[in-house]
């Protein structure tokens, strides 16, 4: 576990990293903080929440995480407990933009004192909207990777099927549904909480954070539209180079089935007409050569030269 701190005159803000059971214990004695809201601090919860209660309000927020190796977006959570006087964040340690904002804040004496000065609810407000900037960057790879997709679709670039990048690409909008389509209520939630710590004025600041929820939760929207949509083009293509080969096998089939009956027939032991000449030898050939090796189609061609020698015969 690791705890940092910022201090000023009437607030601090504590940033616990990987929380112990004893720290927890701790931290109830000194704030009295409720034991459902320690109980999700150590369990997996499925959704984000807001509980209010007389001097403080817990709040639980949801992020993506991208695995590196694996491209894999898991959810990350982060539990903020805020008073009048303090603000805890618990988190995993993961979340860049959480640790980022607090080592600025930590070092910049001067802003640092700026926010400070407008209490805990600002503070929750300037995290929170540094926190939902997270979902920019994977809204844009989303967005981006859309459109190569289409682009080889529909621009004659395809070389294979797309259909597992499509089926990455939904997986991912799902991931990122689920962990921010809840956070409307939150927000909301937020806006209307009007306590000590947090003033009516900051109505308008959630609100923006809000819109942001608004914004992200359409661009979502309509990327599954689309990728439903490339999804049934590309079925749609893939079935048609499928017909488009099947229809160039039976034209070799057709075409190579007179062959066919010719060297089955040569091949019998009994006397034929021109059993004799360099044209039999060749259907003897060909008889024992597998069909869809490269020796097949080099003997059709060397064929054409020795049919032409016997032609006077014919």
């Amino acid at each position: 576990m690791q705890e940092q701190l910022i201090r000023s005159k009437n607030l601090q803000w504590r940033n616990i990293i990987q929380l112990t059971e004893e720290k927890l214990v701790r931290l109830q004695k000194q704030y009295r903080f409720h034991d459902l809201d320690l109980e999700d601090c150590l369990s997996k919860t499925e959704s984000p929440k807001l509980e209010e209660h007389d001097d403080y309000v817990f709040v639980l927020l949801h992020f993506p995480l991208k695995d590196v190796r694996t491209e894999h977006i898991s959810i990350e959570a982060v539990q903020i407990f805020i008073g009048q006087h303090y603000l805890i964040t618990l988190s995993s340690g993961k979340l860049k933009a959480l640790e980022d904002f607090f080592q600025h804040l930590r070092h910049k004496h001067r802003e640092k004192h700026e926010v400070f000065q407008k209490g805990s609810g600002y503070l929750l407000y300037l995290l929170i909207n540094k926190l939902f900037e997270i979902y920019v960057p994977y809204l844009y790879q989303l967005h981006r990777t859309i459109r190569e997709i289409e682009a080889d679709l529909f621009e004659g670039k395809i070389l294979k099927d797309r259909l597992y990048d499509i089926m990455s690409v939904k997986r991912q909008i799902i991931t990122l549904k689920r962990a921010l389509l809840p956070h409307s209520g939150i927000i909301k939630s937020l806006e209307q909480l009007h306590k000590r710590f947090i003033s009516k004025e900051l109505e308008l600041y959630f609100d923006d954070v809000g819109d942001k929820i608004t914004r992200g939760k359409a661009n979502l929207e309509e990327m599954q539209e689309m990728i439903t949509t490339l999804r049934d083009a590309n079925e749609s293509l893939t079935s048609h180079n499928t017909n488009r080969v099947m229809k160039i096998l039976t034209v070799i089939s057709v075409t190579i089935l007179p062959l066919t009956f010719i060297t089955g027939l040569y091949g019998m032991n009994i006397d034929l007409p021109f059993s004799a000449t360099k044209v039999t030898q060749v259907l003897h050939d060909l008889e024992n050569v597998p069909l869809g090796q490269n020796g097949i189609f080099n003997r059709l061609i060397n064929s054409k030269f020795v049919i032409q020698l016997d032609a006077p015969h014919l």
